[in-house]
């Protein structure tokens, strides 16, 4: 159905429209706001204060445009970010939306700026996701964390490789006064994906999952099929973006259906 005879607007505002979704999708200057609807209001303080230090910054609840595909929007915002300011709470940390957003910034090697609003630990999934990330803290001093966030935020843009020091994991004292570690070893050689992008494999799995998750699916297989180590490996890991135990346990059986067909 055409849309614009469906919402009634008219040919001048779909072309607005559509410009601001180019802009959403070409633009490589905002920080991606990660966070639960219910820190709706903390997230405006911390867009509020880091626009004032001129970091430009994309926040869902304002900055979606009237008539777009939110889902979709979402990951043109995140594909187009410098960074990723992710509001780490109670709230966020059982959403799985959330977990979405970071593991496609993941996928795209988007530097994450985690902002810790209470005193609570990562888990499931998203410990996974920040098991080598060092979060900043916005309490008992907001506005000293607010400053230490911009000023991070500042030199990871102005060096990328900075992004190594911020996302370490944190040191404890104990670790600290330890024996420097032995060398690392080099590298192994990128190993090709599980699953060819385009491949037949590919867009199956990835159709199987679009079920559950909408349009990014795509993205969520292409991460999973360059980390997992075997198929099983593979249906296990897209099957955590599946809410409800029942669909998580058809999508893991038509999965490892398919792919060991």
């Amino acid at each position: 159905m055409d849309q614009t005879a469906e919402d009634g607007r008219g040919p001048h505002e779909e072309q607005g429209i559509r410009a601001v979704k180019v802009a959403v999708s070409t633009e490589r200057s905002h920080l991606f706001i990660c966070f639960s609807s219910m820190d709706d209001a903390v997230a405006r303080g911390v867009v509020e204060y880091l626009e004032a230090q001129d970091l430009k910054c994309w926040l869902s609840s304002r900055d979606v445009p009237p008539g777009q595909n939110y889902q979709e929007t979402i990951v043109e915002a995140i594909e187009s970010a410098q960074g990723i300011v992710f509001l780490f709470s109670e709230s966020s940390s059982k959403s799985a939306e959330i977990k979405k957003e970071l593991s496609i910034g993941a996928s795209i090697n988007v530097p994450v700026f985690p902002l810790r609003l209470s005193p609570i630990s990562p888990a499931g999934a998203l410990r996974y996701e920040l098991a080598t990330r060092q979060w900043i803290d916005i309490f008992p001093n907001r506005k000293q964390a607010l400053e230490k966030l911009a000023m991070t935020v500042r030199r990871v843009l102005a060096d990328p490789a900075a992004a190594e020091t911020v996302t370490a994991a944190p040191v404890s004292p104990a670790a600290a006064a330890a024996p420097p570690p032995a060398p690392a070893k080099k590298r192994a050689k990128a190993r090709a994906p599980l699953l060819a992008p385009n491949s037949q494999e590919f867009e199956a799995t990835r159709a199987l999952l679009a079920r559950h998750v909408g349009p990014i699916a795509k993205v969520l297989v292409q991460k999973a099929a360059a980390e997992a180590q075997s198929f099983d490996d593979l249906c296990e890991r897209l099957a955590v973006h599946v809410r409800t135990p029942s669909d998580r346990a058809a999508f893991l059986q038509a999965a490892r259906a398919r792919l060991k067909a």
